[in-house]
């Protein structure tokens, strides 16, 4: 029972972790160029494509070349037998030539919170991520 426990408070200190948004210098422009490099899950069709239904006023180009940022992605499955899987997903866009992000996010979806199912997936992922995103370029905006 204790080790059940120990797993319980274990779990929700990394829930409370993942989710802190790190301080990122500088913005996204709007209008920026940007690249979506492939990532775990096939999650960068799907975020494309969020970006595209939303109206993001960022360009996708399909050539890094031609990009002034590129968006990769660090994905990591969750779970085990005593737990229901998950995945954590930590996004960044960092510009073409290199150095420091300019943005980032995590996304964690997991299938049951506390017992409770709720939606995920890579939809849901996608939809998580762009939003953040959406929320970064209305704030360049101002």
């Amino acid at each position: 029972m204790r080790h059940l426990l120990a797993a319980f408070v274990l779990c929700l200190a990394l829930a409370g972790l993942l989710n802190a948004q790190q301080p990122v210098p500088g913005r996204l422009p709007p209008g920026a160029k940007l690249y979506i490099a492939p990532m775990e899950w096939n999650l960068d069709r799907f975020v494309a494509a969020e970006i595209s239904s939303r109206g993001l006023p960022v360009q996708m180009v399909a050539d890094p070349q031609q990009a002034d940022f590129v968006m990769t992605s660090l994905y990591q499955n969750l779970g085990s037998r005593m737990m229901s899987g998950g995945h954590y997903i930590h996004v960044r866009i960092v510009p073409a030539d290199g150095g420091e992000p300019v943005w980032r996010a995590q996304v964690r979806d997991f299938p049951l919170v506390f017992a409770q199912l709720r939606p995920h997936g890579r939809v849901m992922a996608a939809r998580a991520i762009v939003k953040r995103l959406g929320n970064n370029l209305s704030g360049a905006r101002r």
